[in-house]
């Protein structure tokens, strides 16, 4: 069950940063068509907005999903090192002795 958890933490940011990446890159599309048209190069009849809203989804589903697995890889350590310690301390304890 904790796997489709964390399954379910990584899409779900994952499409919100889909979401705020095709919104954020869309308003920049809309402030600056120029700069839009230097970096992604999109066809001449092609809307600048729709075509920026799309990049920048793309780009925010990856961003975050790594950012998203780098969290739970750190937590999944954290987790680790908890079971080491404890499975140390009980070891060491006086009633093992």
């Amino acid at each position: 069950m904790t796997f489709l958890r964390y399954f379910f933490f990584v899409l779900g940011a994952a499409i919100l940063a889909s979401v705020v990446g095709g919104v954020f890159a869309a308003v920049v599309a809309l402030i600056s068509p120029e700069f839009v048209k230097g970096l992604f190069s999109p066809a001449a009849s092609a809307s600048l907005p729709r075509y920026a809203a799309a990049v920048g989804a793309i780009w925010g589903v990856f961003i975050g999903a790594g950012v998203m697995g780098f969290c739970l890889g750190l937590v999944t350590l954290v987790h680790i090192a908890r079971v080491i310690t404890k499975r140390k301390t009980d070891e060491d304890s006086p009633a093992a002795q």
